[in-house]
């Protein structure tokens, strides 16, 4: 009997250490600085060749909003965009380039009017948010909790006027959430999906 409960007693033990060597590695990558985390995540997308992201982009112009879906492979200098919505558009693919943020396909053009002093167009923000990701002027950074999830908040400086912040999971970390401002007001928000970074 004596030997059982010992048994029982050992393996209690060993229960809880490794309970503990667990709980320890958990709160070692929680502890990561946010400053650690931004730049381990500054360093791989700076190393990454592209990035495919799907983006459901919401551009406010004050006075009107408007609604795209679209889909970027590309880097920060140039890519190939594709939009999914609105229904009137949808399906259209072409170039976007870092200096030319409207979409010019087959001699039309998307521009729905630039969003902020710089020129920005709704089309444009990919590309833009991409550079400031790799060497943006860093303002802040922090942790948040975004719908659940544990995030990293970068926010740089895109010109004297706009600024950009995004929120990119703790874990994996790729981009949940961007929004760019002008003047503190909101003209662009991007929530990203299916998101890949290739090597």
């Amino acid at each position: 009997m004596r030997k059982v409960r010992n048994s029982v007693h050992k393996i209690s033990i060993i229960i809880i250490l490794a309970l503990a060597i667990l709980l320890l590695a958990s709160c070692a990558r929680n502890a990561q600085s946010a400053e650690e985390l931004a730049q381990e995540i500054r360093e791989e997308l700076l190393s990454a060749s592209r990035l495919i992201i799907g983006a459901d982009i919401t551009a406010d112009y004050g006075d009107r909003v408007y609604n795209f879906t679209i889909r970027y492979a590309g880097n920060a200098e140039a890519g190939e965009i594709s939009v999914l919505a609105p229904e009137q558009i949808a399906g259209i693919v072409a170039e976007v380039t870092l200096e030319n943020l409207v979409l010019v396909f087959d001699g039309a053009r998307l521009d729905t009017g630039a969003l902020t002093r710089g020129g920005l167009s709704p089309v444009g923000a990919l590309p833009v948010l991409i550079s400031q990701w790799q060497s943006g002027s860093i303002e802040s950074v922090g942790r948040e909790t975004l719908n659940g999830v544990d995030t990293v908040t970068i926010v740089t400086v895109i010109d004297e006027s706009a600024s950009q912040k995004t929120w990119f999971d703790a874990r994996t970390h790729l981009p949940i959430r961007a929004e760019i401002s002008e003047n503190g007001r909101m003209v662009v928000r991007c929530l990203f999906n299916n998101v890949v970074i290739e090597a």
